[in-house]
């Protein structure tokens, strides 16, 4: 059997009282219970007045060497020593103990629940801090997402997929056809244009080795669709039956926007740069090569105290490119037009119907521009016959280009400018 635990109720005034069974342990309770005190008995002659305790008949004499176990406090269900007792009725000494703390079990009972409930609303009020600070970062999140170098559907540090056009590309192609000059320029500039597996006829003479497939606006789709390619790049629409030809075998065709500005050809490169290199690497590649474009150009334009005069021809029949004019977004960073309110390529009068072919160059002698860039097509002989009094043709201001460099808006025109601009500003060059 265990051994017996003998109870001290702390408070109590009296260290002395009585032991009984109680519960199946030994309780000592100090001067007893109302009813319970035991009877004195008078004292003997010539003996001490201590008080004397008799013990109960179901009690047994605590051992001496046991210690008494002191309880600091009441336990649950008690009551302290210094609160008011109730009054107890008397009871006789055989009667069957009434049990105790029960109601302070009940009152347990319905205080149970409350520590969940705490922590519940601890965990409600934390979710609500944590949706505060969510929604007050929202702006930051949305400008992080539409910001250039993430698209809407990529998160940090993921390549794939990346948005290119109005498509979403899931991995690294293999095999890609381009339909536009300015789609092969572009991807001729960009790191993984070996998977460049065929071109226009009128790309750029780079890309020579790769088997041609007919003109951007009549696609030669069978040879095409022989290569198997994933992609098929274009800046025009495809006809219809073009179209649905190459999606029937399950090749993709995906539709750029031409640039106007360098903002947008910024945008251009970078797209081109996502589908071969992923959404933040490839990306970023294609921003940093029209970056570097615009930084060069910025120099000129910073330096320039007056910008020298410039004309961009493309033949001797009387055209050549304005102010409004896409080739211009590049020129007019370095130069600036004779004919500022002319629009939409200079042309003479007679040019387009050649009723009058003396004086379709009309225009162009009457702007005599300092500095001359002309498409390479044209010998210095026949521009010497058919502008020959020209400022820039006696002072040999001429620059020859490559004409598909303006058209595609090819970040290696920068060096055809910076020859013109050797040209126009001898004392800038010598100094840079």
């Amino acid at each position: 059997m265990p051994p017996e635990k003998h109870i001290f109720r702390a408070g109590d005034a009296d260290p002395s009282g009585s032991l009984r069974r109680q519960g199946g342990k030994t309780v000592f309770r100090a001067g007893g219970g109302k009813g319970d005190r035991p009877v004195k008995k008078a004292a003997a002659p010539g003996k001490s007045d201590a008080p004397s305790q008799a013990a109960a008949p179901d009690q047994t004499p605590p051992a001496p060497s046991r210690p008494v176990k002191l309880r600091r406090g009441p336990g649950p269900g008690e009551q302290s020593a210094r609160a008011p007792q109730p009054r107890q009725a008397a009871r006789s000494p055989g009667a069957a103990p009434r049990p105790a703390a029960r109601p302070a079990k009940r009152k347990a009972a319905r205080r149970g629940p409350l520590l969940p409930l705490c922590i519940l609303t601890g965990l409600l009020a934390l979710l609500l801090v944590c949706f505060a600070g969510w929604a007050l970062d929202l702006p930051g999140r949305l400008a992080a997402l539409t910001g250039p170098a993430a698209s809407s559907s990529a998160q940090a540090g993921q390549e794939w997929p990346a948005m290119v056009g109005d498509r979403m590309v899931s991995e690294k192609p293999a095999k890609v056809v381009s339909l536009s000059p300015m789609v092969t320029e572009a991807l001729l500039s960009l790191p993984g244009h070996e998977a460049l597996c065929a071109v226009t006829e009128y790309c750029d003479a780079r890309s020579t080795s790769l088997p041609t497939v007919g003109t951007p606006l009549l696609p030669r789709t069978e040879e095409i669709i022989a290569l198997a390619p994933d992609y098929v790049l274009c800046q025009t629409p495809l006809a219809g039956p073009v179209q649905t030809a190459l999606e029937q075998a399950g090749v993709e065709v995906i539709q750029l926007d031409t640039p106007a500005d360098l903002a947008g050809l910024r945008q251009f490169y970078g797209q081109l740069g996502a589908l071969l290199g992923g959404n933040e690497t490839g990306r970023a590649l294609g921003y940093g090569v029209i970056d570097r474009l615009e930084s060069s150009l910025a120099r000129y334009d910073a330096a320039l105290p007056e910008k020298a005069t410039a004309l961009l021809l493309p033949d001797l029949s009387g055209l050549a490119a304005t102010a409004d004019t896409a080739e211009w977004t590049l020129l007019g960073q370095v130069f600036r037009h004779p004919l500022p309110d002319a629009a939409d390529w200079l042309a003479g009068a007679g040019c387009l119907t050649d009723e009058d072919g003396e004086n379709d160059l009309d225009e162009i002698r009457a702007a005599d521009p300092d500095v001359l860039l002309v498409a390479d097509t044209v010998s210095p002989e026949e521009l010497a016959d058919a502008l020959g009094d020209l400022r820039a043709v006696q002072n040999g201001a001429v620059v020859w280009l490559d004409l598909r460099l303006t058209e595609t808006l090819s970040p290696r025109l920068v060096f055809a400018i910076a020859d013109a601009a050797a040209l126009a500003y001898p004392e800038f060059a010598a100094a840079s």
